[in-house]
């Protein structure tokens, strides 16, 4: 999905209640699933990014040891 999609889709849903998009938590009837903050997503972004060079880096480690 693109960036224009992603953002229309999100800008549409933002103004809709927990109910008219999905389930509550049954214990505590706080939504099941929402946006994260911009914090969020910079940590999550900077996670992904730490993982993927890691990964790179056990692949060029084990590529060397074969």
């Amino acid at each position: 999905m693109g960036e224009q999609s992603r953002r229309q889709q999100r800008k549409e849903l933002e103004g809709k209640t927990v109910e008219q998009v999905g389930e509550a938590h049954p214990e505590s009837g706080e939504p099941a699933v929402r946006w994260l903050t911009s914090e969020e997503l910079d940590e999550l972004r900077r996670d992904m990014a730490e993982a993927s060079a890691w990964a790179r880096a056990e692949l060029k480690r084990r590529k060397t040891d074969s």
